[in-house]
């Protein structure tokens, strides 16, 4: 009918994440639209990719939330990752959490500046640019910022396998004219 759609959809879909320690597609798509629809000053091709301007702490935990994953991934590749075990306690009261996880990547972090330089410093160069815009970690998130960590965990994800896809597609075609 035009108006806000409600918020008990937007409860509804972290809900769903948090059970599932999973953030699909159609799901982001729905928290975008219950988002968009409740904020009076929404702008064409707002919350489209990743905002590196915003500071919301829901925004910026799940995006460093993403980038300890990407981390994690790419130092030993496991079957379970910290997602699947912390991200409904990431989401709702990150301060119980993040401690711990940033204390874990360390040991990431070692393997990866010795096995894969370039991948250590992409990976750590986003973790500074996240981790110099938060003062603390929030003790508990409103459903608003829980929203918005489930779109920063997304947009940071989709913003890394881009890149990774750019530099594919760079080193095959330098590769072709070799």
């Amino acid at each position: 009918y035009g108006g806000p759609m409600p918020t008990w959809l937007l409860a509804q879909a972290i809900g769903r994440n948090c059970a599932e320690r999973n953030v699909p597609r159609n799901r982001i798509a729905l928290i975008k639209a219950v988002l968009a629809s409740q904020q009076n000053s929404f702008k064409e091709g707002n919350m489209e990719k990743l905002d590196l301007k915003c500071n919301s702490p829901g925004y910026l935990c799940g995006r460093l939330l993403a980038e300890l994953e990407g981390a994690q991934k790419a130092a030993v590749n496991p079957n379970s990752t910290l997602v699947d075990r912390y991200y409904g306690a990431a989401s709702s009261a990150p301060a119980t959490v993040f401690g711990n996880l940033l204390k874990n990547l360390q040991a990431h972090m070692s393997k990866l500046r010795r096995d894969k330089p370039g991948v250590f410093i992409g990976i750590d160069t986003r973790l500074q640019e996240i981790m110099s815009s938060i003062d603390e970690f929030p003790k508990v998130l409103t459903l608003k910022e829980q929203a918005l960590f489930a779109l920063g965990y997304y947009h940071q994800k989709a913003a890394n396998r881009a890149a990774a896809i750019t530099r594919t597609n760079g080193k095959s075609t330098e590769e072709d004219i070799k």
